[in-house]
């Protein structure tokens, strides 16, 4: 039996459209857009692309549900053929006129090369933090320090951040600042402290790469939308009731080193991490000076050398070599101990020439009440308590001099000058004064002991002639 199909005026059957097959160029206006948003709530066959006329490019989209205006353009960059899109919004939130100057405003940034580029030229963010590590890295070697930051940073980055935008790019999240606030708001509520810190660097990412991408644009930050929490100064300061509880316990530790690093740290004020750094080399025992390398601000400070300094600085140097204390190992008796010479470096020890080897976690393991940058605090308290000038409590706490007036101080003068070595003598003796102690009647340092010293051991494993003690 023959079929019957409905024809057209030239007797054939007619063929249906894809929806996604292109349709002719039409001049659309609000009210043909909601003729064919009708035609696809009642048909599924007109659903699909329908492009404009008027603005080569511009397509509304008619789907299910949603009925969105699309502008998709070709573009050739040195022989190179690529093609761009952007959804610019919805219909009727946005009309025919606004999608149509949308869409000429995108075309003209395409045109001038600062639209943002596609999902897949655009720069992925985790390759721009990875980027920003390796600057980190590079930065603080160049500048001849341990690379701290770009530890943490990296600690950050597998913790907090990446787990979060590892499948963005850094043109979407600075698009979308909103989500990246909500982010950091969820993370301040358990740590706001680290929210911060992640934040930053995602804002200092974002800042290094903007210097290569001109597509990116510097005042458009993911972080712009956060209001990062106020850096609250440490106020932990070594009071001058506590002088004598925090002796008490600094008598108990057993580690001679240590025992001199705490003491030299209140005593020159030192920051904790250029001390720690400090050489043999670095101490001019004619001269009675000492000289923190790479400080801060990039220079080295020269500091003079008090008896009580060098009574510190001798407990390091000319403290025994490094033991291990065994106990209860296989093999060993019951209760027996066996007290070994360390043969390697502790792991912490970077030089083998180090003042004080092995106190980058000192603080943590005294027991004292106060250490680290607080007794710089206490250092400062101090010197101003004794009336000592700002001038001098700069240069020997090691800091850059501010002002027009300041910079014209002559630092080299200044550094060698007898009256910055009287105010260190004054506060070192102030210092010993409210700790309780006293240095010998002949010497400004303690006497040298019999044994091997930890420096003469190393010397000998490494075949070089050993140093002078501090004497």
């Amino acid at each position: 039996m023959a079929q019957h199909f409905p024809t057209t005026h030239n007797g054939k059957a007619p063929q249906h459209s894809d929806p996604n097959a292109k349709r002719k160029p039409r001049l659309l206006d609000d009210q043909q857009v909601e003729w064919l948003r009708d035609l696809a709530d009642d048909d599924e066959a007109q659903r699909g692309y329908y492009p404009d006329s008027k603005v080569f490019g511009l397509t509304i989209f008619l789907g299910a549900k949603s009925s969105v205006w699309r502008f998709r353009q070709q573009s050739r960059t040195k022989g190179k053929r690529s093609s761009v899109f952007k959804t610019l919004g919805n219909w009727p939130a946005m009309d025919v006129d606004e999608a149509r100057k949308q869409a000429l405003i995108y075309s003209g940034a395409v045109a001038a090369g600062t639209a943002a580029p596609g999902k897949r030229q655009a720069m992925p963010f985790k390759t721009a933090f990875e980027n920003y590590l390796a600057h980190l890295k590079a930065q603080a070697e160049a500048k001849g320090k341990p690379p701290r930051w770009w530890a943490n940073a990296s600690k950050l980055s597998e913790a907090h951040i990446m787990p979060q935008w590892e499948g963005w790019t850094l043109a979407e999240m600075s698009q979308n600042p909103r989500a990246v606030k909500t982010w950091h708001a969820k993370l301040s509520k358990a740590t706001p402290t680290t929210a911060d810190h992640c934040a930053r660097l995602i804002r200092a990412c974002y800042r290094e790469e903007a210097r290569l991408d001109r597509t990116l644009n510097p005042a458009a930050s993911p972080t712009s939308g956060i209001r990062l929490g106020k850096i609250k100064v440490s106020k932990a300061v070594l009071d001058f009731p506590d002088f004598s509880a925090w002796r008490k316990a600094w008598d108990k530790i057993e580690n001679p080193v240590h025992k001199g690093y705490h003491l030299a740290a209140l005593l020159t004020g030192c920051r904790p991490t250029e001390l720690a750094m400090i050489r043999e080399s670095d101490i001019d025992l004619d001269a009675r000076r000492m000289i923190i390398r790479n400080a801060k601000a990039g220079n080295d400070i020269s500091l003079p050398i008090t008896g009580e300094i060098a009574f510190a600085l001798a407990m390091a140097i000319n403290a025994p070599p490094q033991t291990i204390t065994m106990k209860g190992l296989r093999g060993m008796k019951s209760g027996e101990v066996r007290v070994i010479e360390r043969k390697k470096l502790h792991h912490e020890i970077a030089a083998p020439d180090l003042v004080f080897p092995g106190v980058r976690q000192a603080g943590h393991r005294a027991g004292i009440p106060v250490s680290g940058n607080a007794l710089r605090h206490t250092f400062r308290s101090i010197a101003v308590s004794l009336e000592i000038s700002e001038m001098l409590i700069s240069f020997l706490m090691g800091h850059s001099l501010q002002g027009v007036s300041a910079r014209y101080t002559n630092e080299l003068m200044i550094a060698n000058s007898q009256a910055l070595r009287e105010a260190q003598e004054k506060i070192s003796r102030r210092i010993f004064e409210l700790l309780g102690l006293t240095l010998g009647p002949h010497h400004d340092a303690p006497l040298v002991p019999d044994t091997p010293t930890r420096v003469e051991a190393t010397r000998k494993k490494s075949k070089a002639a050993a140093p002078a003690r501090i004497a």
